[in-house]
């Protein structure tokens, strides 16, 4: 998150851009369109293709039913790592599953 002050009295939160190679683009893509990606998985490239396009964290929340909060973590999350952090759940507490 990057903050932006046009004037001395406020401060604007601007999300962090996101620029997509044509690989990556393409990439993500096919994850949304794909019938064998998992729902998480569609879900999270195409919040990143909406990033991509230039939207806002909000706009994004409201058109995929989602909190603001949650687009926000994974643009930061594919911002530092890539498509291969889109796949990945982070770790959770508790004991491990069997």
């Amino acid at each position: 998150m990057v903050y932006y002050e046009p004037s001395w009295r406020t401060r604007v939160r601007v999300a962090t851009e996101i620029v997509l190679t044509h690989e990556e683009r393409a990439e993500l893509t096919r994850l949304v369109r794909s019938k064998r990606t998992s729902v998480r998985l569609a879900l999270r490239a195409r919040i990143v293709l909406l990033a991509a396009s230039g939207r806002q964290n909000k706009d994004i929340a409201v058109e995929a039913g989602l909190d603001r909060r949650q687009v926000a973590l994974w643009r930061e999350r594919f911002i530092s790592g890539g498509i291969d952090a889109l796949r990945k759940d982070a770790p959770r507490s508790g004991r491990p599953a069997t």
